[in-house]
């Protein structure tokens, strides 16, 4: 009688774990929470516009040089921003296959984390003058936005590596 009743309270206690762990999914998409996220236009006309508001009496070869700068720039965060959003759906898509961890807890962790980069890295830049305000803000976004991306291949890198778990069956 005993061992049945605690065979029914841990099944009990893992049911609601993994209850919980449905009830609170983590995110389809990251989102970090900085100015313009998931909005770069890196079109040549955005950059050339933007340059043009920005200063005053300067050549056009001057304008589609800095443009260039500002586009590759946009460029640079779009990308990091893409790979961090695809490690991401990746990564939680193998956390969901195992009731043991916390997809949710980790999407909020990581967004703190990229936040924090993007922050830091403000408060330790001049923030730039004229174009060159738009192009650290890209670069600033883009080295951190990578910085989570890459963490998030290496987790998994290692979730995949450790899936043929030795002596437990259909592990592989």
């Amino acid at each position: 009688m005993g061992l049945l009743l605690l065979i029914a309270l841990l099944a009990s206690l893992s049911g609601m774990a993994f209850g919980q762990g449905l009830a609170n999914p983590p995110p389809e998409r990251l989102t970090i929470g900085y100015a313009d996220e998931g909005e770069i236009n890196d079109s040549s006309q955005a950059c050339i516009a933007d340059v043009k508001a920005e200063t005053e009496g300067w050549s056009t070869e001057d304008i589609e040089e800095a443009a260039q700068k500002q586009c590759a720039a946009r460029k640079r965060h779009i990308e990091s921003y893409e790979a961090l959003q695809s490690n991401y759906r990746t990564l939680m898509g193998l956390l969901a296959q195992d009731v043991r961890t916390r997809p949710a807890d980790a999407a909020a962790k990581l967004k703190m984390m990229v936040k924090a980069c993007i922050d830091h890295k403000f408060d330790v830049s001049t923030g730039g003058h004229n174009i060159m305000v738009n192009v650290i803000e890209n670069d600033v976004a883009a080295k951190c936005l990578a910085l989570g991306a890459n963490l998030l291949r290496d987790e998994i890198r290692e979730l995949r590596a450790n899936e043929c778990v030795p002596g437990v069956p259909r592990s592989c």
